[in-house]
């Protein structure tokens, strides 16, 4: 039997109170809490000189036409945001993966253009969540590297911290066999597991990869064959907040990898968009001004270059993908907007001397508002073309806009997803001179409840849009 509760004296509910917003006053004049694990600067929260105003007319669209081909559909599943690369080419191969309703995780292999995906296999089970799809990596002799974990954090999985796991496909062109499971040996402390696995090789032997560590901070280790070295975390938010981060490779042997992500989640509060570059044990800025080296982590969220300053008109950001403009400038691509109201995306580019925003398309939340828009992707066949998701007439659908003035005004081009269905969270990956568009389609209640399937479509290459013939306007939107 329980005990009946104490009672207790009014003069102690004073006393409580007063205690109470003493300690709040006292907090308030001694200013924000220091950063976990960091020194914050004096500096930490002050604007940069780069940032520049949104650039650009409005969006041009008109009615767009369809893609020349029907997506395929590859499966039933679904996958995040934050997880890349979903998709990559081989050998003129396309391999992807994703989670199912059931919680196996596959990865499949298809042809561009064929009717069907040629072969499916599972390589795990970590439950039903769309955070949980597969990462993949082609290793230098034409393996297929797959990085996975469960939904990590205080009350998922139920049984215990998570793990990262990876597997390998024995040989090349070998789809059908993969090593055993293998198990990601280190972490940043805290009890939060592994989300969010991103790989990007470094050199032949030596692999850059990230995730959100056991403290839900942005968190990477650097593998050397089967070696892993020391995980660190990378940035920390401001006390109680996670930033979010997505990253990109730099061109092909420079080991640069483009990092940039939000403060905290936009449900947390007010976000800007801020960026880094790794190179050889170095986290910079775009112009090469040095943040930290790896004695130097956790870096403080703010120290970043700031490329986008929070703004009340626009309100909250989201990094949506993360490119390389093929000469070692990082471009970002981000939704800003009112969790239940209007969005936008944008599109951020380093020119070499700033940070120059514009505007791409207008968007809206989708499912009731939780600020995470349609998604949108680079093309990695082209930094100035993107797929992006919006909702337009109740249907949230995938259009391909592209850009002929190096990101400084914006056409639509046409529809990739299939009309009447929702079609979102696009991905992409070069198949030689074609693109191949992957997106979501279905119902998605919640990371857990999905009743969705991956479809593919290989795009031909189209000329660019004429940029307008009057220049581009210079102000916010």
């Amino acid at each position: 039997m329980s005990r009946p509760p104490l009672p207790v004296r009014p003069s102690l509910v004073v006393l409580c109170a007063a205690a109470a917003l003493l300690v709040a006053l006292v907090a308030a004049l001694a200013g924000p809490p220091p950063v976990r694990g960091a020194a914050v600067p004096t500096d930490c929260l002050r604007a940069q000189s780069q940032v520049a105003h949104v650039q650009g007319p409005p969006e041009v669209s008109g009615p767009l036409a369809p893609a020349a081909r029907r997506p395929t559909i590859l499966g039933r599943g679904a996958w995040s945001f934050f997880g890349d690369q979903r998709a990559i080419t081989v050998g003129g191969i396309v391999y992807t993966g994703w989670v199912t309703r059931s919680g196996d995780v596959v990865v499949a292999r298809f042809v561009p253009g064929a009717p069907h995906a040629s072969s499916k296999v599972v390589i795990g089970h970590t439950g039903t969540d769309d955070h949980n799809n597969p990462s993949l990596l082609p290793t230098a002799d034409g393996r297929i590297v797959a990085f996975f974990s469960p939904h990590s954090g205080r009350f998922i999985p139920r049984s215990g911290p998570g793990h990262m796991y990876y597997r390998m496909t024995v040989a090349p062109g070998r789809f059908d066999r993969w090593t055993r499971t293998r198990r990601v040996p280190v972490n940043a402390p805290g009890e939060l597991g592994f989300t969010y696995p991103n790989a990007i090789a470094l050199s032949n032997d030596k692999t850059f990869v990230a995730w959100r560590g056991g403290c839900w901070e942005p968190t990477f280790a650097i593998k050397e064959g089967d070696r892993w070295g020391r995980a660190r975390e990378i940035v920390v938010g401001p006390r109680g907040a996670r930033p979010y981060a997505k990253y990109g490779a730099g061109p092909p042997g420079s080991g640069l990898v483009h990092m940039c992500y939000t403060e905290r989640h936009p449900n947390q509060g007010h976000t800007g968009v801020h960026c880094l570059e790794y190179r050889d044990g170095r986290f910079t800025r775009a112009d090469g001004t040095l943040v930290a080296g790896l004695r130097g982590l956790p870096i403080p969220a703010a120290k970043g270059d700031e490329v986008y300053r929070f703004d009340r008109r626009l309100r909250q950001a989201w990094v949506m993908d993360v490119a390389d403009d093929g000469h070692g400038h990082p471009l970002v691509a981000f939704s800003v907007g009112n969790p239940r109201g209007p969005q936008h995306y944008l599109f951020g580019r380093w020119t070499g001397t700033h940070w120059r925003l514009t505007q791409i398309a207008r968007a809206f939340s989708d499912f009731g508002g939780r600020l995470e828009a349609g998604g949108m992707t680079i093309d990695p066949n082209d930094p100035y073309t993107v797929y992006l998701g919006r909702m337009l007439d109740h249907r949230i659908r995938v259009e391909q806009w592209s850009s002929a003035d190096r990101g400084r005004t914006w056409r639509g081009v046409r529809r990739v997803s299939p009309e009447g269905r929702d079609c979102f969270r696009p991905t992409a990956t070069a198949a030689d001179a074609r693109t191949v568009v992957l997106f979501v389609c279905g119902r998605s209640r919640s990371w857990t409840d999905f009743r969705t399937e991956i479809q593919a479509v290989a795009l031909d290459p189209v000329a660019a849009p004429a940029p307008p013939s009057a220049p581009p306007k210079t102000g916010t939107l």
